[in-house]
């Protein structure tokens, strides 16, 4: 089991009900947003730690990471060239449905993503933190867990 995917959709559907719920416009946000935020950032990095203590290889965590960067080059391809061929961009040749698909899998950074706006660091930065967090998590597990399998080599053999 990759607990990266799977928390990765559980911040998906978790944050989609706070977002929905909550009250005021979808460009203010609060200190609780960038608090709920964090907390499933850190339950992202928690998921790759998850993955290094089950002893997964590390390319488990990155499925998220290379799913983002499909849908980062889909939108830059198809921004480059959707007025030509592309039903699925606007007129103005934006790439509009994959941006929104980037932007809502990554739903958890929304603060991140309000405070951006504008700017290209709205869809790259997702991106970024979808390869940065997970592989945080994984090293850290992986750190420990191997600093605890020499101990207990250590200790095995002073018994012995």
């Amino acid at each position: 089991m990759n607990y990266v995917t799977i928390v990765y959709l559980i911040n998906l559907f978790l944050y989609s009900f706070y977002f929905f719920g909550r009250i005021g416009s979808e460009g203010d946000t609060s200190g609780l947003d960038v608090g709920v935020s964090g907390v499933l950032s850190l339950f992202l990095m928690g998921a790759g730690y998850l993955n290094a203590k089950k002893g997964m290889a590390y390319r488990s965590v990155l499925w998220m990471f290379f799913i983002n960067l499909l849908l980062f080059a889909m939108a830059g391809v198809f921004d480059q060239f959707g007025k030509d061929f592309n039903i699925l961009s606007t007129g103005g040749s934006d790439s509009f449905l994959f941006t929104l698909a980037l932007i809502a899998y990554n739903g958890y950074l929304f603060p991140l993503t309000v405070l951006l706006d504008g700017s290209g660091l709205a869809i790259i930065i997702p991106v970024m933190l979808s390869f940065i967090l997970p592989s945080l998590g994984y090293l850290i597990g992986i750190k420990r867990y191997s600093a605890k399998e020499d101990a207990d080599k250590v200790t095995n053999e002073v018994k012995k």
